[in-house]
């Protein structure tokens, strides 16, 4: 039995070589550029409008500035870690959205018009914006 010359050898090793480096390469290069997917909610507004000594409104405008669709799930106003949960309320990639809450709670309203208050915006179970003042404006 004759083996192989050491030129076929070696000519075979570097073509398995620059094979393999090629198929690493190519992968590498398609995991890293492949774009990332998130969402990011910002707050651009947050306004209570009282309609009546036990009734307000929460008008919340939040923008989503990434590339996924965020859904919200809860406003959280502090101080006083008042929760309001919502519940299919998505903002898609690039929109913005006004979301509305009606307090009809007498210790609530009355709590929210007579200090200062922030509004955070719980999305995609877990993630919250930045903490927003609330803007008390009269209904004329």
């Amino acid at each position: 039995m004759k083996a192989i010359s050491p030129l076929v050898a070696t000519a075979i090793l570097l073509i398995i070589t620059i094979a393999g480096g090629v198929l690493l390469y190519n992968y590498m290069m398609n995991t890293l550029s492949a774009p990332q997917e998130y969402a990011n909610i910002a707050v651009t507004s947050a306004k209570i409008y009282q309609v009546n000594t036990t009734t307000a409104v929460l008008n919340i405008q939040v923008v989503n500035m990434g590339t996924r669709t965020a859904t919200i799930n809860s406003i959280t106003i502090i101080p006083g870690n008042y929760t309001f949960s919502l519940s299919n309320t998505l903002v898609k990639p690039g929109t913005s959205k006004n979301i509305n809450i009606v307090i009809d709670n007498t210790t609530i309203v009355s709590s929210l018009l007579t200090g200062n208050h922030l509004v955070i915006v719980n999305y995609n179970n877990g993630i919250q914006t930045q903490p927003v003042q609330i803007e008390e404006t009269s209904t004329t």
